[in-house]
Parts: C-alpha cells; structure tokens; sequence
C-alpha cells in the first residue's frame, strides 16, 4: 500500500513534465518558451516590482503573425494588492530561429 502511495504521485509529475503532442511534442515547448522570453523581457520592464502573470495563459495565446514571428498576450497585475496596483495587458512578439533554442523578443508593450 505504501509504494502504491509513492508511485502515483511520481508518475502524475511525471506526466505533468511531459512534452505535448503539437508539433511533434514541440507545440507547447514553444509556447512555454516564448511566454518565459516574454515574462524575462517584462521583469526587465518592472524594476523589481511584484507582479502577477499567468505563464500558462501567456503562452497559451501564442499565435503566428504575417511575418513568421509570434505574438502573445494575457493580463498582468503590477503591484498586486498595494495601493498602486495596476492591471495592464502584456503584448509581446517573439521571434524563433534555428540558431538559438531561445527566442528573441522582438516588440514589448504594456496595453492599458
């Protein structure tokens, strides 16, 4: 009974850390690769702030643009619970290369 107990919460982390099936199991790697790129460029942006940001959502809203570059948005909270809180909208566009396994934030924005 006790290794039953042990074995399923490691096989769910183990399936938790699996890659998905887009792309080969790529899709989503991507994804989660370009929402970090986007959470690096905003922490840069913040000046040690405290903040809110949904990775998951953010990369969930990844989607190609025209010019072979990606754009992803979701909402952030700067200052969560001060005073001066503000909630924005993070607007970011990555590029991929073959070069690099990280990509390159090419545009950043805070949409009010």
């Amino acid at each position: 009974m006790r290794n039953w107990l042990v074995a399923v919460p490691a096989t769910l982390v183990l399936v938790a850390c699996g890659g998905g099936a887009d792309n080969g199991g790529r899709g989503s790697d991507r994804n989660a690769l370009a929402a970090q790129a986007c959470k690096v460029a905003a922490e840069a942006r913040l000046d040690g702030k405290l903040y809110e940001l949904d990775l998951a959502a953010l990369g969930a809203s990844m989607k190609d643009v025209p010019n072979g570059e990606q754009f992803l948005t979701a909402p952030i909270v700067i200052e969560p619970g001060l005073t001066s809180e503000a909630k924005q909208i993070v607007e970011c566009t990555v590029r991929f290369s073959e070069a690099k396994p990280q990509p390159d934030v090419v545009g950043f924005g805070f949409n009010w």
